[in-house]
């Protein structure tokens, strides 16, 4: 199941449907220079070899804040 650049709240639903084994992780940039969007994107899946499916999520970067 590919599920890169689908948002994760439809991933998980998907993933518990089928009843397929997974977790998550968030990533966050080192810097706050843009504003981050709410809904997180999986951007890297990778089964490993117990069967379950690896994620990593990031939230959507927004445009440049002014100063």
């Amino acid at each position: 199941m590919d599920t890169v650049a689908q948002p994760l709240t439809q991933v998980i639903d998907k993933l518990e449907q089928a009843k397929i084994n997974y977790t998550v992780t968030v990533t966050k940039p080192s810097r706050n220079v843009f504003p981050l969007e709410d809904e997180l994107y999986v951007v890297r899946q990778q089964l490993d070899a117990d069967g379950i499916l690896n994620l990593m999520a990031a939230a959507k970067m927004g445009k440049e804040v002014s100063k």
